[in-house]
């Protein structure tokens, strides 16, 4: 809903549209790691959480290896990337105030 907002303005989305898009994007990203640390291990293991999980699909999975993990989060990482290249790119034009 987000992204769209900012593909609906005539010019470009203000500045705070991106800062909100890019802490939006470090928190899950942030959520995505913390979750696949071992000490979280229970909690995937439990029932309740397969109820959660079957319920409402929240996209939070734990994969054992690293490079699966990498492409897990891989969307996110270009995602901030991005963001943070749009920023200093506006920022060298002069148009990012």
């Amino acid at each position: 809903m987000g992204f769209g907002w900012g593909l609906t303005n005539e010019t470009r989305p203000m500045k705070e549209y991106w800062r909100i898009i890019r802490l939006y994007t470090t928190f899950l990203l942030l959520a995505k790691f913390i979750f696949n640390m071992a000490i979280m291990e229970p909690l995937v293991k439990s029932s309740t959480y397969a109820k959660v999980q079957g319920f409402g699909k929240l996209g939070f999975f734990d994969y054992p290896g690293l490079l699966d993990m990498l492409k897990y989060m891989s969307p996110e990482i270009i995602i901030i990337s991005l963001i943070m290249l749009n920023e200093i790119k506006l920022k060298l034009c002069g148009i990012y105030f």
